[in-house]
């Protein structure tokens, strides 16, 4: 895990509908005092935003008085009025309405030009590729799906960087140290070199990458996202400036092939970085069987490629056809061009292919039961695998099926075979000439082991030398296999070897044999959360809880030295009660695997291990009936619970339920609900102020307000806004909402979200402060927005980068103008910190309040 701080914080350029000049206080606040009542005045030179707060004796917040935008088109939120002029009263009552303790020692603040500044990053680990705290299920598509050592010593990793996506490819030393990342694109690069990706482009050139897919999120309109069996694969060649993808799965049809710059740059022009299918002639299966079949044709396996000394071909293995039906393999070929059991030798110019190895079409098994004994398993193996060739053009290719490692001549004679079971992948040093393979087995649903082999002398060991254990495996797709690469140097060889649940470890190959150079998931500790998708922030003490798109639950406290700690709770649900110390999960129902079914329990939020908070006598923490949410392919689906000062509790649930708001006491569980709302399946976010007003995000309306550059962009429409519920009781009564109110109190006309028009699985989310105001998200932007509770905006941060943008912290390798962000879809507030949570870079950001001008003054 990776975290960032300065000690001189980086101003950030965000902008704002006020406060855009100099701002001071033509009327230092006053506080004077008459009986019971406190009266608080102050004027402020020009229109700005401000807010007032009672202090006490340790500088902490008693009573978040007021906060809003002066001398704007509308008035602010109440008790400030319409002006530059303001005179307060405070009853002496802290934010619960009891009397502020030691009165004597507490001071008013008034603070105006709200703006912000990069405080820290927490996250945004270069290795992580993979998390087994996060698990490997049978419907996340964890992968590392390339590996790629370039011969300027440069090594590419190709990987789903979170268990639903994004795909991250980044670029190394040979040594293992990182050096940038080339996906997601960077920031900072001429706009003409960039808009191949396909982009939204602002009107001052800035550009913002589109998204295909929100769930993943899958950043980009080229080929390269993170479906199970569509995200992009590398595909080693000789350019040591470009690279070479192209895409494979059930659906993939003719394996188009994508190039990109290996600084993360891309050509405009569709010729030059669309050249074509992986093979042309003769064409890859693809397409109905016959008219109107549901039976189509596919192309399969492992694949690997390699490319000959002179870079004029290259091998093409582990590769079969096959019959698919919705997803599903029906039949794989054992006759025809592409049938298992062959390597094809294909030209690189006019992607023609010839066989140039091939095994007996009658030894080939084809029935899953007969792959599973030949191969140790069916979903990721086909007869033939690994391939590599050498100077002298000896090719080597690993033979699952007769268990062995075949060398052939560069005319396809067999030259040697080296007994091996379960052979995957294969590389050799040229510096020493030992040969590399790795071994592995497993299935869908049966773990098995991938190993590193060393042949010290390929020419004459039946046995290697060195065999180490390097993985388990874990669910196993089509795609899936092992990697390994060689790095040689004038002085030394680095044996690089990737897995899924590897990733990535890089082993020093000398005397003393294969010795453990750099792990990627234990490098600084390794970051292992991997999610980022939703995260509350605990008012008192700013501790941050983040969930990941499955069921863990992650905290980061300690500011000085944060860390993300795993929590012994499971959920896709939280919701703080900082007040009572509660913490409020969905448990998992009774008979269900997914957290987006299930009943909300009350836990204790400052005791060890979070124990069960129960109600009263009733011997149970569970306080809501069941209900559910949205179940998506990709993982546990969630769109919001919050819980009022007074303990009442919302549920934002499917169409069906809408927002419902639970209350009751301690004698009684379940408790009792009444729909306040009901929503569209575009919902999502829900908090309560601190008098009891209700706030929900949902889709209702095309925005009255199109981005800048955002025209086109297939998400505008599933935008949404933020709707305030005036509550039809009160905090007092223990319940909020004894009836439906009629509708919005407030609809606030704004650029929230946006929500995947297919899965709710991860829906932007919103926080609400002390004072009442609003910051949201608008993810596809990427941006974020701070509002008064009167709709007035005072400000908005944000433009796009990777990882490597850090906003001007130590390690910021790509410098952008305002605060980096990839895609920011959950955001929260306390009283002097900003945190937003980006899913594409995997990061936590905390980014500090700072305001142009601030006084104090002592309550009589």
């Amino acid at each position: 895990m990776r975290t960032l701080t300065v000690a001189g914080l980086v101003l950030s350029v965000a902008s704002s509908a006020v406060a855009a000049g100099e701002v001071s206080f033509t009327t230092k606040p006053s506080v004077t005092q008459s009986g019971d009542r406190v009266t608080i005045a102050f004027t402020v030179s020009a229109p700005t935003d401000v807010e007032v707060a009672v202090l006490g004796a340790d500088g902490k917040v008693v009573r978040h008085l007021a906060a809003g935008v002066l001398g704007g088109k509308t008035a602010p939120p109440a008790p400030l009025k319409p002006g530059l002029s303001q005179v307060l009263d405070w009853d002496g009552k802290d934010d619960f309405g009891k009397p502020a303790a030691n009165p004597a020692a507490l001071t008013v603040r008034v603070r105006a030009g709200m703006g912000v500044s990069l405080a820290q990053v927490v996250g945004g680990d270069p290795y992580a590729y993979y998390s087994e705290d996060m698990r490997h299920y049978d419907h996340s598509p964890w992968g590392i799906n390339g590996l790629e050592a370039k011969a300027d010593g440069k090594v590419y990793v190709l990987g789903h960087s979170s268990n639903l996506g994004p795909a991250a490819l980044r670029q190394y030393d040979s040594d293992g140290h990182y050096l940038r990342t080339v996906f997601p694109p960077p920031a900072g690069k001429d706009l003409a070199n960039m808009k191949g990706w396909g982009l939204n482009i602002q009107p001052d050139d800035s550009y913002t990458p589109k998204f295909n897919k929100l769930t993943d999120p899958s950043l980009t309109t080229t080929f390269l996202d993170t479906g199970s069996l569509g995200m992009a694969r590398l595909l080693p060649t000789p350019d040591q400036k470009r690279l070479s993808l192209w895409r494979t799965g059930l659906g993939a049809g003719n394996f188009d092939t994508l190039l990109i710059n290996t600084d993360g740059t891309i050509a405009e022009n569709p010729s030059e970085r669309l050249p074509g299918p992986l093979v042309k002639n003769p064409p890859l299966p693809s397409g109905p069987v016959e008219p109107g079949s549901p039976f189509v044709h596919v192309f399969l396996g492992p694949i690997f490629t390699c490319f000959t000394p002179d870079g004029k071909s290259f091998y093409l293995s582990g590769a079969y056809a096959a019959t698919a039906r919705s997803g599903s393999v029906q039949e794989i070929k054992t006759d025809g061009f592409w049938r298992d059991g062959q390597v094809w030798k294909v030209d690189a110019e006019t992607r023609t292919a010839k066989p140039f190895f091939v095994l007996e079409a009658k030894t080939i098994p084809a029935k899953g039961k007969e792959r599973v004994a030949a191969f140790g398993g069916t979903d990721s193996y086909a007869t033939l695998h690994g391939v590599a060739v050498d100077r002298d053009e000896n090719v080597f290719v690993c033979d699952r099926l007769n268990k062995r490692v075949v060398v052939l001549d560069k005319k396809g004679k067999l030259i040697r075979q080296i007994p091996v079971e379960h052979p995957d992948a294969i590389a050799l040093s040229a510096r020493t000439g030992a040969l590399f393979v790795t071994t592995r087995f497993g299935d869908y649903h049966a773990r098995g082991v991938v190993q590193l082999l060393k042949f010290n002398d390929w020419r004459k060991d039946d046995k290697p030398t060195v065999a180490l254990e390097v993985s388990k495996t874990g669910y196993t797709g089509h795609y899936k296999c092992s990697y390994v690469t060689v790095c040689d140097t004038a002085k030394s060889t680095n044996v690089w070897v990737a897995y899924t649940e590897m990733p990535v470890r890089i082993y020093r190959d000398d005397e003393k044999g294969l010795m453990l150079l750099k792990d990627f998931y234990r490098v600084d500790g390794g970051q292992r959360c991997l999610g980022f998708d939703r995260m509350e922030v605990d008012q008192k003490n700013d501790e941050v809880y983040v969930l990941d798109a499955h069921d863990a639950v992650w905290k980061i406290g300690d500011w000085k030295n944060p860390r993300m700690s795993k929590l012994p709770l499971k959920t896709a649900s939280i919701a703080l009660d900082s007040r009572q110390r509660h913490l409020y999960i969905r448990t998992l129902a009774d008979g269900s695997s997914s957290y987006s079914v299930g009943k909300v329990a009350r836990f204790h939020l400052d005791r060890e291990d979070y124990p069960p908070a129960n109600y009263g006598d009733t011997g149970t923490n569970r306080v809501t009936p069941q209900f559910h949410s949205e179940w998506c392919f990709e993982g546990n689906s969630d769109q919001g619970i919050a819980v009022a000062p007074n303990g009442n509790l919302a549920v934002v649930g499917k169409p069906a339920d809408g927002l419902r708001v639970f209350s009751g006491n301690q004698t009684k569980v379940p408790w009792e609900a009444i729909t306040v709302a009901k929503l569209p399946a575009l919902a999502g976010g829900v908090r309560f102020d601190r008098a009891g007003n209700l706030y929900v995000g949902y889709v209702d309306k095309k925005p009255t307000t199109v981005l800048p550059g955002f025209e086109g962009d297939k998400y505008m429409p599933a935008i949404g806004r933020i709707h305030k519920y005036k509550p039809t009781g009160s905090l007092d009564s223990g319940n909020l909402f004894p009836k439906a109110p009629p509708g919005p109190s407030h609809t606030y006309d704004v650029l929230y979200g946006a929500f995947e028009v297919e899965c709710v699985t991860r829906s932007p989310r919103f926080g609400v402060d002390g004072y009442g105001r609003i910051c949201f998200p608008t993810n596809i932007a990427p941006r974020v927005t701070v509002i008064d509770n009167a709709g007035n905006e005072i400000l908005q941060f944000g433009t796009y980068g990777n990882r490597d943008s850090l906003g001007g912290l130590t390690g910021d390798l790509v410098p952008t103008k305002d605060i980096p962000l990839g895609f920011p879809n959950s955001v929260d507030a306390t009283d002097d910190f900003i945190y937003v949570a980006d899913m594409v870079n995997l990061r936590l950001l905390r980014i500090a309040k700072k305001f142009k001008v601030e006084a104090s003054a002592k309550v009589p």
